[in-house]
């Protein structure tokens, strides 16, 4: 635990007396000194990974409607370096029910231990309680941690437990797709790892069991399945991850080529998970992976299902060109 720092309270960072955060649309507006009767409007800092919270009603809409609207929690994948030290690790995205856009409201969490690149989130089925995990950031992290987050009926976020990633069945270098399914009753921890470099790579599941007190274990087996993105070509084949409550497993394969892009991204059905096996639940891949989505021009980095069944939304971590939130189309017949 060398490189951890002592958790506080991130203060917020004044930039200038001219800063004006907007709220209602997610993005930072100041004054440019250098010419004069303009405003630079800045774009919310990417989104890495998502999980739905909850839907809230009641909005009402340009055309005098009523608007539903979904809340989401997205982590950002600052690192524990000189320039991202004191950066939030998480924000609370609202889909939008007027012309303002995406509202994203940055959070200031306590938590035991700086976060170091958290890539996912994992939400428990059923609970107000989600997993934030660190990548291990191609493998330069020596102690990546899981990080049990809970929050009330107000949306306030707490971390009520943490926990070392447990040996996995590969070595862990760099994830960003992870979700929790829950089978029979028991919770399953599923994650792949992005493999950088092939259009292949490994969906993995175990045992998880949280405690009310946040105490966080895995299982020591695992089932594996495989899985190779079709497209885009040179894509890395998992960078998002979510779970419905029929067993389908959802994942995002990106192609990154640096913070300018351009990004290419697809999401697929890719594989179930049923009852049975030695775990009490087994995974199955999708022969061939069925294709829901192409987003040409984005590099998506979350997924995730509202309450559990589609909509199905994405966030993009667009590097330089920042983040962004989308409902899908998805185009496939029968869904």
């Amino acid at each position: 635990m060398g490189r951890r720092l002592l958790a506080r309270v991130l203060s917020s960072a004044v930039v200038g007396l001219n800063l004006l955060v907007l709220a209602a649309c997610g993005v930072e507006r100041s004054t440019d000194v250098s010419s004069p009767g303009r405003d630079r409007v800045r774009a919310p800092r990417e989104f890495s990974g998502i999980a739905w919270l909850a839907t809230e009603r009641g909005f009402t809409g340009p055309r005098g409607d009523a608007e539903p609207r979904e809340v989401f929690l997205v982590c950002h994948d600052a690192r524990d370096n000189d320039a991202e030290r004191d950066l939030p690790r998480l924000a609370i995205v609202r889909t939008p029910v007027d012309p303002d856009g995406i509202a994203v409201e940055e959070l200031r969490v306590d938590f035991p231990s700086l976060p170091n690149d958290l890539e996912s989130i994992a939400r428990l089925p059923g609970r107000n309680e989600a997993l934030l995990v660190e990548s291990a950031a191609d493998g330069s992290d020596p102690d990546p941690t899981i990080y049990l987050a809970r929050w009330n009926r107000s949306l306030h976020i707490e971390i009520a437990g943490s926990v070392p990633w447990p040996r996995t069945p590969e070595p862990l270098t760099n994830v960003e797709a992870t979700a929790v399914a829950t089978v029979g009753g028991q919770d399953y921890f599923v994650y792949a790892e992005r493999a950088q470099g092939s259009d292949t790579t490994r969906i993995n599941m175990t045992r998880l069991t949280v405690s009310g007190r946040g105490e966080i274990t895995f299982g020591g087996k695992w089932v594996s399945v495989s899985f190779t993105a079709p497209e885009p070509p040179g894509a890395r084949p998992a960078s998002g991850l979510d779970i419905d409550t029929k067993g389908n497993l959802y994942l995002s394969s990106a192609y990154d080529p640096g913070d300018l892009g351009p990004f290419d991204s697809a999401v697929y059905r890719a594989a179930t998970v049923q009852r049975g096996g030695p775990l009490g639940a087994r995974l199955l891949p999708v022969e061939p992976p069925q294709m829901l989505a192409r987003s040409s021009g984005l590099k998506v980095e979350g997924v995730a299902l509202v309450s559990g069944s589609f909509p199905i939304f994405i966030s993009d971590d667009d590097e330089d060109y920042g983040g962004l939130l989308r409902q899908l189309r998805v185009t496939e017949p029968g869904d």
